[in-house]
């Protein structure tokens, strides 16, 4: 069995601040790395900046200041906001990293001296809002683009070009596999581009100086793809004399998942297969590849103008109120809505009056009736013990295949039938009426089983876990997956915590 892990976000291009869906993509990676860090792997979790490219130039230009000081102050938001999410990566890659730099260069040489790249011309349509080179099927009728809403320019360029088309064939067999989820993404894939025309890719420019000059000919500058995608493997050491990360976390012993968004599916399950290939290195595990977030029945984006502003959304709700509902909310495998009355019902529904009032009730329980500390009986034989232990293999298992959003609902059911249970076996009845052994039965499950509940939602509540935990009298850091199923020595509970306070 694997146990390393690495996993990664794209790296987003700094033309300005971040938005609701950059943050969803990111949380994804962040849970998920969590996960796996409670499993028992040694992990490495990458997110960055995408920073050449003519748009970086043309935004530089507009606001009087050199590229690399336009982004340098982009990216600062970046890292401030990922600190605010609870972002725990281990490396923020910049393409303006001077090991990314060098490795770059190196690739683009070793491409060139396989003939796998080549001088040419390209002539075609190109959108400078998405950095992209379009196909017929991705305009209109006027020649706009049918993701961004931009017309996209005739292009006509001196230019070096990556030999797509000859991996036809590999790409056919790759599509075979489970490389790409989910399925209908992989039937666009395969029915747009692989089983089609397959052409060949630009990967220079000369138009513009702001990127990667090439050592062979500096007029030119490595076009965003085959700088943006080289990250993933130059942040680990890729070209550089020190590749021990590379050897550990790139190899056929490591488990490597990449999370994008629908939208560049593309570049990262066609291009970049073709130039891991190319360099000897293995393809990914899984790209998981996931839906929009829609305002109505549009997309948000910046170019839309639609965007929500996940700082906002913290300093109004909590870090963790948002990624709950990114991992609740919005499932990977089809388009999810986020409007502020959908994240209220949510939070409400599901942490203030499921969670929150159940730890609530247990914990005044415990100290109303037990003065704090439940003695300790064998309880392994209740029936909604088993129920609590089921929930805990079957969230694994969907975990483990990056079903988040169904994992956690999983978890939430549990969290429904506790409540149930209280009101079907009415504690307070059973302490009017002296039945001590039965209370303390009682009340031993739903102790226990919110301490299940709170550690399988450990990768998304970061903030709130640790008090979760008190309030059933444990210590947060003794808990993983090894003695979930345990009975637990208890400390005495004191303090009555209002964890999810409902939204008015």
């Amino acid at each position: 069995m694997k146990k390393t892990f690495y996993v990664t976000t794209p790296i987003y291009y700094p033309s300005g601040n971040l938005h609701i869906g950059h943050a969803y993509t990111t949380t994804l990676a962040d849970v998920v790395a969590r996960y796996k860090k409670e499993s028992g792997y040694k992990v490495f979790f990458l997110t960055g900046s995408d920073e050449h490219g003519q748009k970086i130039e043309q935004k530089a230009k507009e606001n009087n200041l050199p590229p690399k000081k336009y982004v340098d102050q982009i990216v600062k938001n970046f890292i401030d906001l990922w600190k605010i999410l609870d972002i725990d990566y281990d490396r923020f890659i910049r393409t303006t990293d001077e090991d990314h730099i060098f490795a770059v260069k190196e690739i683009f040489t070793d491409l060139l001296e396989k003939d796998l790249i080549y001088p040419s011309t390209y002539k075609g349509k190109y959108c400078i809002s998405c950095e992209e080179f379009l196909t017929v099927e991705q305009m209109d009728e006027t020649f706009h683009h049918t993701i961004c809403g931009k017309e996209a320019i005739d292009f006509e360029e001196e230019t070096y070009m990556l030999r797509v088309s000859k991996f036809q064939k590999y790409l056919q067999e790759l599509f075979e596999t489970n490389f790409l989820e989910p399925e209908p993404r992989k039937k666009e894939m395969l029915n747009n581009f692989i089983n089609n025309d397959l052409e060949d890719l630009s990967v220079t420019r000369v138009s513009f100086n702001w990127g990667i000059q090439i050592n062979e000919n500096p007029k030119h500058v490595i076009y965003v793809w085959l700088d943006a995608l080289s990250n993933y493997i130059t942040a680990l050491g890729f070209k550089s004399k020190n590749d021990d990360l590379l050897k550990k976390f790139w190899s056929k012993d490591t488990e490597i998942l990449q999370i994008i968004g629908k939208e560049i599916t593309r570049f990262h399950s066609i291009y970049w297969p073709v130039m891991l290939h190319s360099l000897g290195l293995k393809t990914p595990d899984k790209l998981l590849s996931h839906g929009w977030i829609l305002s109505g029945d549009k997309k948000m984006s910046k170019s839309i103008g639609n965007v929500l502003d996940p700082i906002e959304i913290i300093k109004k709700y909590s870090s963790d109120a948002l990624r709950f509902y990114i991992i609740n909310n919005l499932p990977t495998d089809k388009d999810g809505s986020f409007t502020d009355e959908l994240f209220v019902e949510s939070f409400n529904n599901n942490l203030a009056n499921n969670l929150g009032n159940l730890i609530s009730r247990v914990s005044n329980m415990i100290i109303k009736y037990f003065d704090g500390q439940l003695p300790k009986i064998d309880i392994s034989k209740h029936w909604l013990i088993k129920k609590g232990f089921e929930t805990i293999e079957e969230y694994k298992k969907l975990m483990d295949v990056y079903n988040m959003s169904e994992a956690t609902q999983v978890v939430l059911r549990l969290g429904q039938e506790c409540n149930k249970f209280i009101e079907d076996s009415k504690p307070w009845a059973l302490e009017k009426e002296g039945k001590t052994d039965e209370l303390l039965e009682v009340l031993s499950v739903l102790q226990k089983n919110i301490i299940i509940i709170s550690y399988l939602l450990k990768p998304i509540l970061v903030k709130t876990y640790p008090g979760m935990i008190e309030q059933m009298g444990l210590k947060p850091e003794l808990i993983n997956f090894n003695n979930i199923k345990d009975n637990f020595d208890y400390d005495k509970i004191i303090n009555k915590l209002v964890l999810f306070e409902r939204i008015k």
